[in-house]
């Protein structure tokens, strides 16, 4: 079993300006209202290899885990992958210019053994929701200048 997740917005900002955002994990719980902490192993900006610390409550559950970042693309995609409690995730931040601004789509494809709890607990919607909620907190706190 496989689950993918997706969601876009498109913020009156540059790429760059979301991009800033999504490589400096100590900023993100500013805007993603799901994220208790974020942080890398070695207090620098994300890159390709480097690990990441992330707490996440998206729901009643809170989820504490270590990805590795796959892509580190300045201005246009972010993905990292990640596995715990039976699931494993490939989270990925995609940047498009556009002339009014920036699209930005979020996605997470998920797949493993106990996918189908996680579904029946109702934390696929809650991820979704999750996904709303912290890219309007990325828009505003872009177009805000962050």
């Amino acid at each position: 079993m496989a689950l993918t997740i997706e969601e876009s917005v498109t913020a009156a900002a540059p790429p760059e300006a979301i991009w800033k955002l999504l490589e400096n994990p100590w900023s993100w719980p500013q805007w993603w209202p799901a994220c208790r902490d974020a942080r890398t192993a070695d207090r620098r900006p994300l890159r390709e290899g480097g690990k990441l610390r992330l707490t996440l409550k998206p729901s009643f559950l809170s989820f504490t885990f270590e990805p590795v970042v796959e892509v580190a693309r300045p201005g246009r995609v972010l993905i990292w992958k990640g596995t715990g409690g039976g699931v494993s995730g490939r989270h990925a931040f995609y940047l498009e210019a556009r002339p009014n601004g920036t699209k930005v789509t979020q996605r997470e494809e998920f797949e493993g053994p106990l996918l189908p709890l996680f579904v029946l607990l109702g934390q696929a919607r809650a991820t979704r929701r999750m996904f709303r909620d912290n890219l309007k907190g990325l828009k505003r706190f872009a177009e805000r200048g962050g």
